[in-house]
C-alpha cells in the first residue's frame, strides 16, 4: 500500500511538472522605459481546445504591456500556438514577470515567472545643460484645424436649426389651418368648404379611398354635431344613425342612406374594403345634398333676437324641401 502511494505522489509530481511552461525573453535587463519582448509557447494539434488569458495593459504594478498577438508556428513537425508580449518597466530595479495561466482541453498550464531588471538612465547635467520649463506657447489653428476638432458640434448644430425651422414652419400652418377653420361663419359654410376641399384632394383617382371616406364621414359627423349640439364624433355608427333618426326635421330616407354610408365608411376604414368608385361619387352627391336639407334657415337679424347660446348662431328652424 506504501508503495502504491508513493507511485501514485510520482506521477502526479510528474504530472505538476509537465503542466508548467517556460516563456523566454530576448534579454533580462533593460532600460526605464525600453520594449522587452516575451514569448510563451504550447504545442497544439487539431481538434484542441487552448484559450489564452486576456492580456490589459499591465501585468502587475510594475509591468507595463505595450502589445500583445497571437502567433501559430510549425516547427520539427510540431504545431505551437505562440503569445507574443511586448513588455517594459518605467521604474528601476528588479521586478517579477508573473505567471500567466493557459488553458487547454480545460486543462490549466502555468507559465514559470521571470524576472528582469530594470536600469534608470543617467543624465550628465555637465554636458547636457537642463533649461527652466517654457511657458506654454500659443497655437496658430486654421480653418481645417477647428473643423477637424469642431465638426461634430457644427453638424449638430446644423441638425438643431433644420428642426427648429421645422418647428416654425409646422406652427405656422397650424397657425393658418386653425384660422382658416375659424373663418367659416357657419357650419354650413364649413361643411361646403369642407367637401370642396376634399374634392381637390382627389383621393378616389389615387386609390386612396381610406382617406377619402375617413374624411367625408368627419365632414359630415361635424357639421351634424354643430348644427345638434353633440358630439357626433364620439359616437358610434349606430349609436349616431339611433340618434339622428330621433330628429324630425330629417327625412326617412336620408336616414336609411345615411346608415348604409356609415356602414361602407366603416367597411373601407376598418375592414380594408374596397367600394366601387361610381358608388363612393354617389355617396359624395348626397352629403352634399343633404347638407343642403338640413341647413338651418337664418332668421334676419333685429333687436330682438338673442343668438344661440351654444354656436353664437342666428337660426333656429330647418327646411326639408
Amino acid at each position: 500500500m506504501k508503495n502504491l502511494l508513493l507511485l501514485v505522489s510520482f506521477i502526479l509530481f510528474q504530472f505538476s511538472l509537465a503542466q508548467e511552461i517556460t516563456p523566454t525573453l530576448d534579454r533580462t535587463t533593460i532600460k526605464i522605459g525600453e520594449p522587452i519582448k516575451y514569448e510563451a509557447k504550447i504545442d497544439y494539434k487539431e481538434g484542441d481546445k487552448i484559450t489564452f488569458p486576456t492580456i490589459s495593459d499591465s501585468l502587475n504594478y510594475h509591468i507595463s504591456v505595450l502589445d500583445s498577438k497571437l502567433d501559430t508556428v510549425e516547427k520539427t513537425g510540431k504545431s505551437q500556438i505562440v503569445q507574443h508580449i511586448d513588455l517594459t518597466s518605467f521604474d528601476a530595479g528588479k521586478f517579477s514577470i508573473p505567471s500567466i495561466v493557459i488553458q487547454k482541453n480545460g486543462k490549466d498550464f502555468k507559465t514559470k515567472a521571470l524576472e528582469i531588471e530594470v536600469k534608470d538612465v543617467e543624465v550628465d547635467t555637465a554636458k547636457n545643460a537642463i533649461f527652466p520649463i517654457k511657458n506654454v506657447m500659443g497655437e496658430k489653428l486654421s480653418i481645417g484645424d477647428y473643423w477637424n476638432r469642431y465638426w461634430l458640434y457644427g453638424i449638430i448644430a446644423l441638425i438643431l436649426f433644420i428642426i427648429a425651422i421645422i418647428l416654425v414652419v409646422l406652427y405656422i400652418r397650424s397657425k393658418s389651418s386653425l384660422s382658416n377653420s375659424n373663418s367659416y361663419k357657419t357650419p354650413y359654410e364649413e361643411a361646403k368648404a369642407s367637401l370642396k376641399s376634399l374634392d381637390a384632394k382627389k383621393y378616389l383617382k389615387r386609390g386612396e379611398q381610406k382617406e377619402y371616406y375617413t374624411q367625408l364621414s368627419f365632414i359630415l359627423r361635424r357639421y351634424l354635431g354643430r348644427v345638434y349640439n353633440f358630439s357626433a364624433l364620439e359616437f358610434l355608427s349606430d349609436d349616431l344613425v339611433r340618434f339622428i333618426s330621433e330628429k324630425e326635421d330629417i327625412l326617412p330616407e336620408d336616414i336609411q342612406q345615411f346608415k348604409r354610408f356609415l356602414f361602407d365608411s366603416d367597411l373601407v376604414k376598418f375592414a380594408k374594403q374596397t367600394i366601387d368608385d361610381s358608388k363612393s361619387e354617389t355617396y359624395r352627391k348626397w352629403v352634399e345634398e343633404f347638407v343642403d336639407r338640413v341647413k338651418p334657415l337664418e332668421i334676419p337679424q333685429n333687436e330682438d333676437l338673442k343668438k344661440d347660446q351654444v354656436t353664437g348662431e342666428n337660426y333656429k328652424q330647418f327646411d326639408n324641401n
